[in-house]
């Protein structure tokens, strides 16, 4: 484990001396550190363009909620009206008064206003009161430009932070997983979100090539719509892709694929009325094929860059593949024979990114040295 270094093992006399010894009373400023922690939350978030994802230093994740607002319009203005799970079920079923939607695209803020309101309620939901804002520790797509960082750090110092450190996806991903990206040893995570794909290689904590491509579960989604629009005459929406990507997705086909099928309701393109059509797994598999291929390439194209030594150690280590996107079917397996490199999928892939980031709120020596 990376943080082994950070655990001081305690000789044998030494621990018995301490402990027949009267406890030592604390320093005023260890006192003054615990007295604040009480009052003070600091906190991780993984502002995700499906899911954010808070972590709250002391206790872990806390929250877990689509990344969606519903506005509703009021006089000539908007407020909002929900925010998180129950805004995501608005989502294409929403009168002319009410407007849901998601402020983050292609992983970055696309509407400011809306972001800041959300990451407000978001901070307001799991934060007790104190006398100090938090401070708020955010991964960014290491292919984001400075604006965009900047829109980012913004929105979550107007939201309450009284400081805001970024940190770059792909190395959150790779501390949260558990990789020794402090050692001289080549480290490569592939990290598929929502909005991008963030492929990596790690090393000395720090990023020595990287790849950011606007490709993720958003991409996959629109696919599967626009595959039954044009093969089936049938429009549904993005809430239902979704399902459907969970339920049967798959990045390849197998033997069993023509066999496992799913209903799916929707509208009708030609006649316009409430449809039925019954598709396959190998028909999903065929629709998400183009995003899939552009994955692989990300992966190809930054092994291609890598320096031999680095190189080296990931043909020895193989790949992490983290993310919400690592959950679809075979998609490990499609990188494994396209790279000829193992491919390990971490017991739960979407907090990764989170977890890395709330690491490196419990350990304060780290932040130096991955944090921007």
């Amino acid at each position: 484990m990376p943080y082994d270094s950070i655990a001081i093992e305690t000789p044998p006399a030494q621990q018995a001396r301490r402990t027949r010894a009267a406890p030592e009373r604390p320093s005023r400023a260890g006192f003054l550190e615990q007295f604040a922690a009480f009052f003070v939350n600091d906190i991780a978030i993984d502002l995700g363009t499906a899911n954010t994802l808070i972590y709250l230093k002391g206790r872990g994740i806390v929250l877990n909620e689509p990344s969606v607002v519903a506005l509703r319009r009021v006089g000539g203005r908007k407020e909002v009206h929900a925010v998180g799970l129950e805004a995501k079920r608005m989502l294409g079923r929403t009168h002319g008064r009410i407007e849901a939607l998601r402020p983050l695209r292609d992983g970055v803020i696309a509407d400011f206003e809306v972001a800041e309101e959300m990451i407000k309620h978001f901070i307001r939901k799991v934060r007790r009161r104190g006398f100090a804002n938090p401070r708020i520790v955010v991964c960014v797509p290491s292919g984001a430009t400075a604006v965009e960082r900047r829109a980012i750090s913004d929105s979550c110092l107007n939201a309450g932070a009284r400081r805001v450190d970024l940190i770059d996806e792909p190395m959150a991903a790779a501390i949260g997983v558990g990789l020794s990206i402090r050692a001289p040893v080549g480290s490569m995570v592939v990290d598929v979100g929502g909005g991008t794909t963030e492929v990596a290689v790690l090393a000395l904590s720090g990023v020595v090539q990287a790849r950011s491509i606007r490709v993720g579960g958003d991409k996959m989604d629109e696919a599967i719509v626009a595959h039954l629009r044009r093969r089936h005459d049938l429009m549904i929406g993005e809430i239902t892709a979704e399902r459907i990507k969970k339920e049967i997705g798959a990045a390849r086909t197998t033997k069993e694929s023509e066999t496992l099928m799913i209903a799916v309701r929707g509208r009708d393109v030609k006649r316009g009325v409430p449809f039925e059509v019954t598709v396959s797994q190998a028909q999903i598999a065929s629709a998400v094929a183009e995003p899939v291929a552009q994955i692989v390439g990300a992966v190809r194209m930054v092994l291609e860059a890598a320096p031999p030594e680095l190189a080296a150690d990931i043909a020895d280590a193989g790949i992490v593949l983290t993310g919400g996107g690592a959950l679809l079917r075979g998609l490990d397996r499609e990188i494994r024979d396209q790279t000829g490199l193992p491919v390990a999928v971490p017991p739960d892939p979407l907090a990764c990114v989170a977890l890395g980031c709330g690491m490196v709120l419990e350990h304060p020596s780290w932040m130096r040295e991955v944090l921007h």
